[in-house]
């Protein structure tokens, strides 16, 4: 019969060594669903950083080994719940590791940052319906009738803002904020994307979002 996670990290903190590797064989699973989804996210395969979801899995045990110390079953709580953020907390950790290394191999930047050719909300989408980005970005008739149409104008309201921006502006914050792929993409993640320092992506960030609440209408905010 196959143990709980609680009781191999109760035998785990009595120094059993192997409940310990067993605990993370029993949590392999949620490791690499954890490691997948932050290197899809922050675009870890174009990022230049040397990770791969190897590298993820192997933070996300030392991870795990990290929370079995300080576990208390007596509370209640699920070993794997309380163990889920000391995982990605070390994926984490692995990832701005790098990106730290990345930005001191730095050394030249273009002047702009970004390459201003990847996305725009006038962009035709492959299929055969030929849709706009800006038309494919979400659907507003998925919604209740009584939301469609306030939420259709202000929609439109947020493209019309963002076509005013430079196209500096506009391909950052159309990726940062998930408008490219339908997912909302950390800071950090957007400065790797972009390769930028986080500094610098910060910045443009501040930039780009002053400029888009002038271009909006005051009742939109």
């Amino acid at each position: 019969m196959k143990q709980t996670n609680e009781r191999l990290c109760a035998l785990a903190q009595k120094g059993d060594a192997a409940a310990l590797d067993s605990l993370i064989d029993n949590n392999k699973s949620f490791i690499g669903k954890v490691a997948n989804d932050l290197f899809r996210s922050m675009n870890l395969a174009q990022s230049g950083l040397s990770l791969d979801t190897d590298d993820l899995k192997q933070a996300g045990n030392l991870g795990l080994w990290k929370a079995v110390p300080k576990f208390d079953a007596a509370r209640g709580m699920k070993f794997l719940t309380y163990a889920a953020p000391a995982i990605r907390n070390a994926m984490m950790d692995m990832v701005r590791d790098a990106f730290s290394a990345f930005e001191q191999r730095m050394v030249t930047e273009d002047k702009d940052g970004i390459c201003c050719q990847r996305v725009s909300l006038d962009d035709v989408l492959p299929g055969e319906e030929q849709l706009r980005r800006i038309e494919a970005i979400a659907d507003p008739y998925a919604m209740q009738p009584q939301s469609i149409m306030e939420e259709q104008e202000s929609r439109w309201e947020l493209y019309d803002g963002l076509k005013r921006l430079t196209q500096r502006e506009q391909t950052y914050l159309l990726y940062r904020y998930g408008f490219t792929d339908g997912e909302e993409h950390p800071l950090i993640g957007t400065a790797i994307y972009f390769h930028l320092t986080k500094g610098r992506a910060q910045k443009t960030e501040e930039q780009a979002m002053d400029n888009l609440w002038l271009e909006l209408p005051w009742w939109f905010i």
